[in-house]
């Protein structure tokens, strides 16, 4: 962004679609996501799905030694997000909690809680997130 950006809820109501049509290919659009297809974001892979005013999905990879939301000043969030383990495993500390991730779960982060997700060695893990209400 230019210098003197600020990011607020109407930049975000103008830049987040276009996000989406960025990552977007033909019609009608289609995004890919997999190997090769993502950006490093908070800290592991991520390709967005779709983005707009209250709702923000994404797929993301997490390869060992990946943490996402490491830093403090990324743990939370004003908006709800539900992550869906597709596959593998991650570790994870959600409102202090530590527990692991496990393929087939769906766990749901509410708005203003903590949380991190990270792959220790033996583990990869690729999730759906699905971001959502007001601040999305």
């Amino acid at each position: 962004f230019p210098e003197g950006f600020r990011w607020t809820p109407e930049a975000s109501a103008a830049v987040l679609p276009l996000v989406f049509h960025f990552w977007t290919r033909g019609s009608p659009e289609t995004v890919r996501f997999g190997d090769g297809t993502t950006r490093l974001v908070h800290g592991g892979n991520v390709a967005v799905i779709y983005y707009d005013r209250g709702l923000r999905t994404a797929w993301c990879q997490l390869l060992p030694g990946m943490h996402i939301n490491a830093d403090p000043a990324d743990q939370v969030n004003p908006f709800a997000t539900l992550v869906i383990v597709t596959r593998g495993q991650a570790r994870s500390r959600i409102g202090g909690v530590e527990r692991i991730l496990r393929e087939g779960e769906a766990v749901l982060v509410t708005a203003g809680t903590a949380h991190e997700v990270w792959a220790g060695p033996g583990d990869y893990a690729e999730c759906i997130l699905v971001m959502f209400g007001p601040g999305a």
